[in-house]
């Protein structure tokens, strides 16, 4: 029997009464697990297999098939989260990418803190959801080992300046993200998809993990740039899962926010200074 702290990824419903859980641990990654008699009212696990919270799980690991959950209950909940839409539509992208890299039986321990302490600023509420969401997403990608290069050529690490009359730098995502001239006409005959991205978005994405969450709460992103860093991570994310997430279909449904026919973005503001 081992006991672990959990976030619940995905459930189903097994047969009249139970439930077959995908779990989040830190330990064993995902774990599907059998809940019986889950929506009974008198269940151990009933009301507490829910979205966003931390729970503390007991069971015995299987080889083959689906384990009983043998016991379940909060370690720390999050009701408040799921009050708001845009908290709630942020904490389930936060869940899918989870899902989307964790694997069977092989330890996370480290997206599995960056996922819970999201879903508490999410909960807390002290940063626009979609900030949060972002801040993750360029973590999450940074464990995989696939981060967008934001400041210099993905391929040859040189500098990649901007492009001549304009703004924007040339930018692969098969390619890693940023490219210099050379590297993206390399890029282009050897048939990669390369674009354009506005350099204030690129510079944005790579600042603002850098600033305190203090800082980040006195002066966020304006709107416009927020919503262009999240369409950046967004479809990178795209490429690289080679899957679009449900909690961000709608979103990314819409066209490009970064596309040249959207003229440029604010830049990100200066750092506030403190008395």
């Amino acid at each position: 029997m081992v006991t672990q702290r959990a976030l619940l990824l995905r459930r189903t419903p097994f047969g009249e009464s139970s439930l077959v859980v995908r779990l989040f641990t830190p330990d064993l990654g995902r774990v599907d697990l059998v809940a019986k008699g889950a929506y009974r009212m008198n269940s151990r696990f009933f009301a507490v297999l829910d979205w966003f919270h931390t729970l503390e799980v007991q069971f015995t690991p299987k080889a083959l098939g689906l384990a009983p959950l043998a016991s379940a209950d909060w370690a720390l909940r999050r009701g408040a989260l799921a009050a708001r839409p845009a908290a709630y539509r942020a904490g389930l992208t936060v869940l899918e990418l989870c899902d989307a890299a964790a694997r069977h039986g092989q330890p996370e321990p480290e997206l599995f803190a960056q996922a819970e302490a999201t879903l508490q600023h999410l909960h807390q509420g002290g940063l626009p959801a979609a900030l949060d969401q972002v801040l993750f997403e360029l973590r999450f990608l940074e464990l995989l080992g696939i981060a967008p290069a934001l400041a210099e050529c993905a391929a040859c690490g040189g500098p990649a300046p901007v492009l001549r009359g304009v703004d924007r730098v040339a930018f692969s995502a098969g390619s890693g993200g940023r490219l210099c001239a050379a590297c993206a006409e390399t890029a282009r005959r050897s048939g990669m998809r390369v674009g354009t991205m506005p350099e204030a978005v690129l510079e944005a994405a790579l600042m603002i993990p850098a600033r305190p969450r203090n800082v980040l709460a006195l002066a966020p992103p304006e709107p416009e740039l927020l919503g262009r860093i999240q369409d950046l991570t967004g479809r990178y994310l795209d490429y690289h899962l080679e899957s679009r997430l449900r909690s961000q279909h709608a979103f990314l449904s819409e066209s490009n926010r970064n596309a040249p026919e959207r003229g440029q973005p604010p830049r990100l503001g200066p750092v506030p200074s403190h008395p």
